[in-house]
């Protein structure tokens, strides 16, 4: 039976003295009424259940969401919807020759079964699996063996190159996930994006003994695994509290309740933050200028973000009119999770949320570009972003202790996430109560500010600054190729006039003056985030795989490639043509709407 838990608040409360000067007394009592008790209750209750994507034992984590937060005084809706989900089964890996030895391990989420009796072929080693690989050893009719986790992009790669199977090689645990490009439930233009080939993930172990198999000489295996995918009915439950000013304008904190397993850290813990800042922003009702909705999704881990997906398609109207930044909460508060520079941010959040990170942890938020992942579903509305996740293991903290090694989830970085992530051993004890309470309180206090901010804190003049760099990188790449200018031109002329715009912002005083710059900053996000972040097209979801700055311009760098003469270069010339143009309407109505704003505010 689980005990409550011994919190020791030592050094939190060393850390408020330390610190107790750089809040508000405001901002002190929104601090001090996190409650470590309530959060790892939370976590627990939370935690009891393997809430797969639309399950009854999912229905009974939310049952528990619904009373805690209605007794916040919340109004609380479920909405209930069909969405394309896959849930793996089992997997094993027969190696058939020059030995006999079987292999288990798991398959993913959306990948299609093997024939009963299984998938025999012959097994090839391409590395990481990148798309020289693929081009340089021949995958048809094989079984691809490649490094790291199971990735969407690498599934799909081995789809175009005629690979029969795939085989990942994990770390020291074989880690449960999804491999379909498809952001949400597919469409009719997108459903022949899914996987069509099976795969299973195996550990390190296994996998160095195929590898060495292979360098040895040809080796045979048989796969078998077996998946469910199809249509299910999952929720999305959505808590509202209401603004007293901007009445129908709101922040959105959000996070994904589904789960593989337990799912403590992954997403239990984030869900426990989420009640703990609808307890404390209730109780300061009264002083929200603008509303605070929380929304639980289902779908993540099992249909690649279907619910929030959903939930921007059924909502786009609302959501573009109101919605003023979209806060994400994933996987918190774990053992050993010290590493606070990480988080993924956009560049006219970084400021605002660095400033936070830095009063609570005293660590500096350099921040990482947000990769293709996480429930980000809303940049084609163009509403800006604050984290994925927040707090991570630094790597090398296993040389110390074996129980905090890391899964790399992002490439090469300085941190990652608990070995258990994605396994059975994501339970309760993988929490850390006082890493818990520290990550509360950074979105508390961010969620708090945003709420009652008298102007909203976004700079998008580093967003400008951000364009303006990356276009400059893209036109030395080009070297006469495709001329930029007129674009970098454009961004110049709106960094200098965003420049007058934070000015003003920081001298607004009033309600009036307020709503002309909280105006033109959402009405910024609706222009710029799209072509930052997206390919451009508002009303799609971009496929589950990198995306680069400035989307629609990238293929510069496969053009200077191109002779001048081919059909190739003349083709992708003229359709990078049209994507400059699309960047220059953006820019322009940015300009426009600064202009707006600065004859406005003077």
């Amino acid at each position: 039976m689980w005990e409550r838990p011994v919190i020791t608040f030592k050094s939190i409360l060393s850390e408020f003295a330390d610190m107790r000067s750089h809040f508000s007394p405001l901002e002190r009592k929104v601090v001090e009424d996190v409650s470590s008790t309530l959060l790892m209750q939370h976590v627990h209750e939370i935690s009891k259940y393997v809430r797969l994507s639309g399950s009854e034992d999912e229905a009974r984590s939310l049952e528990y969401l619904k009373a805690t937060l209605a007794g916040y005084d919340f109004k609380v809706e479920e909405y209930r919807f069909e969405a394309y989900v896959g849930y793996p089964e089992m997997a094993e890996l027969q190696i058939t020759f020059p030995e006999s030895v079987k292999i288990g391990g798991v398959t993913a989420a959306l990948a299609p079964s093997t024939p009963e009796a299984g998938t025999t072929a012959e097994i090839v080693y391409l590395g990481l699996g990148d798309e020289e690989a693929f081009s340089t050893l021949d995958a048809r009719g094989k079984l691809v063996l490649v490094e790291g986790l199971a990735e969407p992009e690498i599934a799909k790669r081995a789809d175009n190159h005629g690979a029969v199977g795939q085989i990942f090689i994990n770390d020291e645990y074989a880690h449960e996930g999804i491999v379909s490009v498809v952001w949400g439930t597919p469409t009719h233009e997108t459903r022949s994006l899914l996987p069509m080939t099976p795969c299973i993930s195996i550990t390190e172990k296994d996998g160095k003994h195929l590898r060495e198999l292979t360098k040895k000489g040809k080796v045979t295996a048989k796969l078998l695994t077996k998946t469910w995918r199809g249509w299910k009915t999952i929720p999305v439950l959505c808590a509202h509290l209401r603004g007293r000013v901007e009445r129908d304008k709101y922040v959105m904190l959000a996070g994904h309740i589904d789960s593989w397993h337990y799912g403590a850290m992954d997403n239990g813990s984030a869900n426990a933050m989420m009640l703990e800042v609808a307890r404390i922003m209730s109780k300061h009702r009264n002083r929200l200028r603008r509303g605070l909705r929380i929304v639980f999704w289902s779908g993540h881990s099992h249909g690649r973000y279907a619910g929030s997906a959903w939930y921007a398609d059924t909502f786009w109207h609302d959501l573009e009119k109101n919605c003023v930044v979209h806060i994400n909460a994933d996987s918190l508060g774990s053992k050993g999770a010290t590493c606070l520079t990480e988080a993924e941010i956009m560049p006219e959040t970084r400021e605002f949320a660095s400033a936070f990170v830095k009063r609570v942890a005293d660590q500096e938020l350099s921040g990482r570009r947000f990769s293709r992942a996480g429930d980000q579903s809303f940049w084609g509305i163009g509403i800006p972003s604050i984290f994925m996740a927040l707090s991570e293991i630094p790597v090398g903290a296993g040389e110390e202790n074996a129980d905090l090694k890391t899964v790399a989830l992002f490439g090469p970085s300085p941190s990652g996430a608990g070995w258990w992530w994605h396994t059975p051993e994501d339970t309760v004890d993988k929490i850390d109560a006082e890493n818990l309470n520290r990550d509360t309180r950074i979105y508390a206090l961010i969620t708090h500010a945003l709420c009652t901010d008298l102007t909203l804190p976004f700079n998008y003049q580093r967003t400008a600054e951000d364009i303006e760099r990356n276009l400059k990188e893209l036109q030395h790449i080009s070297n006469g190729i495709f001329d930029l200018q007129p674009l970098i031109d454009r961004t110049d002329r709106l960094i200098h006039a965003l420049s007058k715009l934070n000015r003003i912002a920081r001298r607004a005083k009033n309600r009036r003056q307020a709503d002309v710059i909280n105006t033109a900053l959402m009405r910024l996000g609706r222009a710029l985030i799209p072509i930052t972040h997206t390919s451009g097209n508002r009303y799609e979801h971009d496929l589950a795989v990198p995306i680069p700055p400035l989307p629609s311009l990238d293929r510069i760098r496969q053009l200077v490639k191109l002779s001048k003469e081919s059909d190739e270069f003349k083709f992708m010339s003229h359709g990078l043509r049209r994507n400059s143009n699309m960047l220059a309407d953006a820019l322009d109505r940015a300009l426009e709407i600064v202009d707006r704003a600065l004859r406005a505010g003077n």
